[in-house]
């Protein structure tokens, strides 16, 4: 299979420094993304004080993994619940068809 997806240029900025980014589908989706991360790390800067830039994109990094985890066990949860409420109705329904 041949995907021959039409890319483009971004120029977008990340915690003062600008980076010219190649992206093959929604510029406006990276750039979004890019405005994330800016911000988190502006906030990890703000938080800890680290001024290297490598040690404020890891803990940066870190956080949005720790988002991404908690979203995911929150997801699970969920999911769990409406799994069981599922079941309920259905047991529900059964006993009113029989």
């Amino acid at each position: 299979m041949n995907d021959k997806r039409e890319s483009s240029f971004v120029r977008v900025r990340i915690y003062d420094r600008e980076y010219v980014l190649r992206v093959a589908g929604d510029t406006a989706r990276l750039e979004g993304l890019c405005a994330i991360l800016d911000k988190k790390m502006h906030e990890v800067a703000h938080d800890t004080g680290a001024v290297d830039t490598s040690m404020v994109a890891v803990l940066a990094a870190l956080r949005i993994a720790d988002d991404l985890q908690r979203a995911r066990d929150d997801l699970r949860k969920l999911d769990d619940a409406i799994g069981k409420r599922s079941i309920a109705c259905v047991s529900m329904l059964d006993r009113f068809s029989s």
